[in-house]
C-alpha cells in the first residue's frame, strides 16, 4: 500500500516536471514570436546638420540664435522708441527679416518644394534595431535610450525595436517609400510576416502616407500618439493669416512652463506685455504681406512637410492665401502643389484607409493628451491640447472644450470624460482612442507605468478597447511628479479640473460662497468636500486641510451653522441620545459636541470663518479676456495692466506658489 502511495507521488511529481517543462518554453516564446515594432519619431526628433561643415541647421544652434537675436534687436529697439508708423515699420522689416532669414535659410526649400541645400541632412539615421548597437555606444545614446523605446525593448526584445527617424523637409509620400524599404528589411531580417508601426507626433503624417500608398498587408499594428495625422488647428490658421496674440494664452503657457503663477503675475501687473502685443498686431497689420512673402513663406511655405500640417478644412483657403503670396513661377507653384495635393488626399482619406486596415485585422490604437494651453500665436489658440497639438487633431475629432472650459452642462454620455472636458463619442474611432489629461506633448517617462500603456497598444495580438484594460479606460491622469497614469475620476477639491487640489480651488470655493463668483454643477459636485450636496466655508476649511494634509481630529469637530441644522435634525428624527427616551437629552449632548468642535477649530491653531472670508475679500480681482461661459472660474487668469500692485502683494502674503 505505501509502495503503491509512494508510486502515485513520484509519478505525479514527474507529470507535474514534465508539465513544467513543457509550458516554460512556450512561455519564453511568447516574446520572440511578437512582431517587431518600428517607431516612427516626429518633427525635428532627429537634428538636421551640414553634413559638410557639421554646423547644425535645425534646431538652430545657441549662437545662431544669439546672433540672430544681436541682429534684430537695434531694429527692435528703434521700433520701440519711435512713433511706430507705417515707415517705422517698413524700417524695421527691412533691417530684421534679412537676419531672421539668414537663420531659417539652412533649412529652405525651394519654391517648387524640393530640398534647397542638399548638403544638409539628418545627423544619424540607424536602420538595425537596438540590439545592433551596444548600449555605450553613440548610435544607442542618441536614438534608442528613450523611455519610450526601453519600454518597447523590454516588451518584444531589443533585437526587435526598431525606430526611424524623419527628415520633415521631404514631402511625406517620399517618406513613405522609405518606410516601406524599412518595413521590407525588418521582415527579411526577421523571417515574420508583420511589423508593428507607431507615429509619434509628426509620425503618424508619415504612417498615414505609408498606409495610403502600401496598405496594411505587412502591418499588424497601428499605434497613433499624439499624432498629426489630421493636421493642426493652428498651422492652418497660420497659412489662412491668422497671426494673433493671445494674451491670455501666452500667460497660461508661461504658467504651465514655469510651474507657478507667479511670474505671470509680476509680468502682467506691469502692462508691458500688452503693449508689446499691440505693437505686433500693429506691426501685422501693416506688413502682413512683406511678412509672408519674404519671411514665412521662404522659411516654411515651400516645405511640403509642413504644409501635411494644414487640417483638410483649411487646405484650400490656405493654398489660396499662401499661393497669392509666393515670388514663384507658375511652374514652381504647379510642382509645389503636386507634392501639398498629394497629402492632402490622404489626409481626407485616412479614416476610410484606418477602417480599412481595422477590417482586415490590424489592431489600431489612437492616444491623445488634452489640458495643456497651444501656442498663442493664432486664432485656434483657445482649443486645448499638449502644448504642441491640438486635442481634436490627435484624437481624430474629439469634441473638446476649450483650454480651462468645461463643455456644456447637459453634455452626458459613456465617452464623455470626467472632467466633461471631452466628449470621445465623435471620434473616428471612440472606443480605440485614450485620453490622457496632463501628459504634455511626447513628455514620455518609464520610471512607472506610463509606457507600459504605448508598448501595450504596440505589441497587443488582438483589436483592444477602451474596456479591454481596468488600468488603462479611456480616460486617464498624468501626474507629473510621481510619473503616475492613473484613470481618470473626478477628484474631490479639484474644482478647476487641473488634476490638484491646492490653494486656487479654496479661492474658487470661498468666491462661490460669498457670491462673488459661480461655479459650474460638475465643479460644485467637486468642492462639495462634507458631501451635503450644498456649498459652506465648511467645504472651503476641508479642502484647505486636503491641501495642507491636515485632517480634523473627528468627523464632529467640522462645524458651520449648517452642521448645527444636521445636528439637531439627526437628533430630533431618530438621532441616537443618552438616556434612551428623551430626544432633547441627544440634542443636548449633539450640541455640547458641536461647541467642543468650536473650542477645537478656533483655537490658536485654528482659520475661523471669518479669517477665511477676509482671504477672499483681499484676493485681488483679475482680468482677463471677456468670458461668459458657466465655468469661467479657471483661475489661470493674471492681472491687467490697471491692477494695483498692492493687491498683487496681498495675493502673494495670503497664498503659496500654485502649481498650474
Amino acid at each position: 500500500m505505501k509502495k503503491t502511495s509512494l508510486k502515485k507521488a513520484v509519478s505525479l511529481l514527474l507529470a507535474l516536471v514534465l508539465a513544467v517543462m513543457l509550458v516554460v518554453p512556450s512561455l519564453a516564446a511568447n516574446k520572440s514570436k511578437q512582431n517587431p515594432v518600428l517607431v516612427v519619431t516626429g518633427f525635428s526628433e532627429y537634428p538636421l546638420v551640414n553634413r559638410s561643415t557639421g554646423e547644425a541647421a535645425f534646431p538652430p544652434s545657441t549662437d545662431a540664435i544669439l546672433n540672430t537675436v544681436k541682429g534684430v534687436l537695434p531694429a527692435l529697439t528703434a521700433l520701440l522708441g519711435s512713433g511706430q508708423t507705417k515707415a517705422d515699420y517698413d524700417a524695421f522689416c527691412d533691417a530684421a527679416l534679412p537676419v531672421v532669414n539668414a537663420l531659417f535659410e539652412p533649412i529652405a526649400c525651394n519654391p517648387d518644394g524640393s530640398v534647397k541645400h542638399t548638403e544638409v541632412g539628418l545627423a544619424y539615421q540607424y536602420p538595425e534595431s537596438a540590439a545592433a548597437y551596444g548600449k555605450n555606444s553613440e548610435a544607442y545614446a542618441q536614438a534608442f535610450d528613450k523611455a519610450l523605446l526601453r519600454s518597447v525593448a523590454d516588451t518584444v526584445g531589443a533585437d526587435k525595436t526598431y525606430v526611424y527617424g524623419l527628415d520633415w523637409r521631404l514631402s511625406p509620400l517620399e517618406i513613405a517609400d522609405e518606410l516601406n524599404d524599412w518595413i521590407q528589411h525588418i521582415k527579411s531580417a526577421h523571417g515574420c510576416t508583420k511589423v508593428s508601426i507607431a507615429g509619434i507626433s509628426m509620425g503618424g503624417v508619415m504612417v498615414s502616407a505609408y498606409l495610403a500608398k502600401y496598405g496594411t498587408a505587412d502591418i499588424s499594428n497601428i499605434t497613433m500618439i499624439s499624432s498629426a495625422f489630421t493636421g493642426l488647428s493652428y498651422i492652418g490658421a497660420l497659412f489662412n493669416g491668422g497671426i494673433t496674440i493671445d494674451e491670455q494664452g501666452l500667460y497660461n503657457m508661461l504658467n504651465q512652463l514655469v510651474g507657478t503663477e507667479k511670474l505671470s503675475q509680476i509680468i502682467g501687473s506691469t502692462g508691458l506685455v500688452k503693449q508689446i502685443i499691440a505693437m505686433i498686431d500693429d506691426l501685422y497689420a501693416a506688413e502682413q504681406d512683406r511678412l509672408f512673402t519674404e519671411c514665412l513663406i521662404p522659411a516654411f511655405g515651400y516645405n511640403p512637410g509642413i504644409w501635411s500640417f494644414v487640417p483638410a478644412d483649411d487646405y484650400e483657403a490656405a493654398k489660396t492665401f499662401m499661393f497669392a503670396h509666393m515670388d514663384s513661377t507658375d511652374a514652381e507653384k504647379k510642382a509645389l502643389e503636386e507634392k501639398i495635393d498629394a497629402y492632402h488626399a490622404v489626409q481626407i482619406n485616412a479614416k476610410a484607409n484606418l477602417e480599412s486596415a481595422k477590417r482586415a485585422g490590424v489592431n489600431v490604437a489612437i492616444i491623445s493628451n488634452y489640458n495643456s494651453q497651444m501656442p498663442p500665436i493664432s486664432t485656434a489658440s483657445a482649443q486645448t491640447g499638449d502644448q504642441v497639438i491640438e486635442t481634436v487633431h490627435t484624437s481624430a475629432f474629439a469634441t473638446c472644450a476649450d483650454q480651462g472650459k468645461q463643455l456644456p452642462e447637459g453634455t452626458k454620455g459613456k465617452y464623455v470624460s470626467p472632467d466633461r472636458m471631452i466628449d470621445a463619442s465623435t471620434c473616428w474611432f471612440p472606443n480605440e482612442t485614450w485620453f490622457i489629461k496632463n501628459m504634455q506633448h511626447v513628455g514620455f517617462d518609464d520610471s512607472q507605468n506610463q509606457c507600459a500603456l504605448y508598448a501595450w497598444l504596440m505589441t497587443t495580438e488582438k483589436q483592444v478597447t477602451i474596456h479591454s484594460n481596468a488600468d488603462f479606460p479611456q480616460f486617464l491622469l498624468y501626474n507629473s511628479e510621481t510619473k503616475v497614469l492613473s484613470p481618470l475620476a473626478l477628484l474631490r477639491g479639484d474644482v478647476n479640473f487641473d488634476g490638484k487640489v491646492n490653494l486656487v480651488d479654496v479661492r474658487m470655493v470661498l468666491r462661490h460662497v460669498r457670491t462673488l463668483s459661480t461655479l459650474s454643477a460638475l465643479a460644485k459636485e467637486a468642492a462639495d468636500m462634507d458631501g451635503n450636496s450644498r456649498l459652506t466655508h465648511t467645504d472651503a476649511q476641508l479642502l484647505m486641510d486636503t491641501y495642507t494634509g491636515v485632517s480634523p481630529a473627528s468627523a464632529d469637530k467640522t462645524f458651520s451653522a449648517d452642521s448645527i441644522k444636521d445636528v439637531v435634525s439627526n437628533a430630533v428624527n431618530g438621532g441616537e441620545n443618552t438616556n434612551g427616551n428623551d430626544p432633547l437629552s441627544g440634542i443636548k449632548d449633539k450640541i455640547g459636541d458641536a461647541l467642543d468642535a468650536i473650542k477645537g477649530m478656533f483655537g490658536e491653531q485654528a482659520l475661523p470663518q471669518d479669517s477665511l472670508a477676509q482671504i477672499a475679500d483681499r484676493l485681488p480681482e483679475i482680468t482677463r479676456p471677456a468670458d461668459t461661459e458657466e465655468p469661467a472660474e479657471t483661475d489661470k487668469d493674471v492681472p491687467s495692466a490697471e491692477t494695483d500692485n498692492t493687491q498683487t502683494s496681498a495675493l502673494s502674503n495670503v497664498t503659496e506658489e500654485s502649481e498650474i
